[in-house]
């Protein structure tokens, strides 16, 4: 008779545990894994390679703008570049002001192979991306909030107009006989609109989206903007564009892809209102 050892029958207790022969994928667990991918790929299509990519791409060109002029207030004595002057001496844009600021490598000669060097490396700061509008030279997509030059000078913190100032024969007079004559010599002499006077820079406009035929770089026409109907012009030519919204500069900084609501009025020259005006409040 043959006696069984203590350790076969522990060994005999001790259940067996099966392993899986395979840790591959199923085919449901292969399908899910697919949609899941092919979800992710859409979302990034749509945000980054659609529409929302290009008004992404516009915002960034506006932010670089904003960092420009603030740096060009800063040598300026706190001025905001004007958006135009047009004058026997001397004719110049807001964008033309910000060129050294963007490439300043290329800022050190006056000359005109300069000139159009810096011009040709700034350009893709000054075109939005979803930009429809053919047209000669050089495009510029932007402007600036249009100052009513007959509210006088100088600006206050009420004034229910916007920063873009243009200084042309007509609106020098306001300045004095003795400012017109030292202008038409130096327009340097031109006084700027300072930071200083927006009462509610998060709440000003500074730059935004103006798309037309006019609109060319270093030219002193398409400078200025009066309010949503002008922008809103270029929606027959393309009526997807930015999803019916724009994006807008503040004098902060910041850019916002606002509709013509939330703009706070719409604006114009008879009536401006909400961002389109110095004034905070309104």
């Amino acid at each position: 008779m043959k006696v069984r050892s203590p350790k076969s029958k522990v060994r005999s207790s001790i259940p067996r545990v099966r392993t899986p022969k395979s840790a591959a994928f199923s085919r449901a667990d292969l399908a899910v894994a697919m949609v899941v991918t092919a979800l992710l790929a859409v979302w990034f299509s749509f945000n980054h390679l659609g529409e929302r990519g290009r008004i992404a791409g516009c915002a960034r060109n506006l932010g670089v703008l904003g960092q420009a002029i603030h740096s060009y207030a800063n040598d300026h004595q706190d001025g905001i570049p004007a958006a135009a002057i047009n004058l026997e001496s001397v004719k110049t844009s807001w964008d033309a002001e910000l060129f050294p600021y963007l490439k300043p490598r290329l800022a050190g000669s006056g000359g005109e192979y300069q000139k159009r060097q810096i011009l040709l490396a700034a350009q893709p700061f000054f075109l939005c991306p979803s930009d429809p509008v053919l047209r000669g030279g050089h495009p510029r997509s932007y402007a600036m909030a249009a100052r009513d030059m007959r509210c006088g000078w100088p600006p206050s913190a009420d004034d229910k107009t916007g920063v873009g100032l243009f200084w042309a024969k007509s609106s020098i007079p306001l300045l004095g006989k003795e400012a017109v004559e030292s202008s038409l010599k130096d327009a340097e002499s031109l006084p700027k609109l300072k930071r200083s006077v927006l009462p509610a820079p998060a709440s000003t406009l500074l730059l935004t989206e103006l798309m037309g035929r006019k609109n060319t770089m270093a030219s002193t026409l398409s400078v200025l903007l009066w309010g949503v109907n002008e922008q809103e012009a270029v929606f027959k030519q393309a009526p997807r564009l930015h999803s019916g919204r724009f994006n807008y500069l503040m004098a902060d900084g910041h850019v916002e892809w606002l509709t013509k609501l939330q703009t706070g009025g719409g604006g114009g020259i008879d009536s401006p209102s909400g961002i389109w005006t110095i004034k905070a409040g309104d």
